[in-house]
């Protein structure tokens, strides 16, 4: 009898760390989708801007306006909505981390990439 008290405990402990970890995902999962959107966004940005040269907000709104992401072996997705918030959100982080560069020409704002 007390030969199986090792595996019940050993079953015990790894099935509260799954349970754990499960819940440990699920709390960020919002976060994690928030950042896989941002990042699929910046990607998308940088690619449409390494090949027109210079976009305005409103370009860049139009390359992010169908973007949806979700996690591996999950139904939840996120995408983007409001292209312009978005872009809005975005456009200070990327000119933050010297990814684009904020340009006005003729009263309108341009982006480029940064180092280009």
């Amino acid at each position: 009898m007390f030969k199986y008290v090792p595996y019940v405990l050993m079953f015990a402990v790894i099935t509260a760390f799954i349970y754990t970890w499960g819940l440990w995902r699920a709390q960020r999962k919002t976060t994690d989708l928030n950042n896989m959107l941002s990042a699929k966004g910046i990607s998308k940005i940088k690619k449409a801007l390494n090949e027109k040269g210079e976009m305005t907000k409103e370009d860049m709104e139009i390359v992010v306006k169908d973007i949806w992401v979700s996690q591996p072996f999950s139904k939840d997705r996120m995408g983007v909505t409001e292209p312009s918030l978005f872009v809005d959100s975005l456009i200070p982080y990327m000119i933050k981390q010297k990814i684009v560069k904020e340009e006005k020409k003729k009263g309108k704002t341009f982006y480029t990439l940064y180092g280009k």
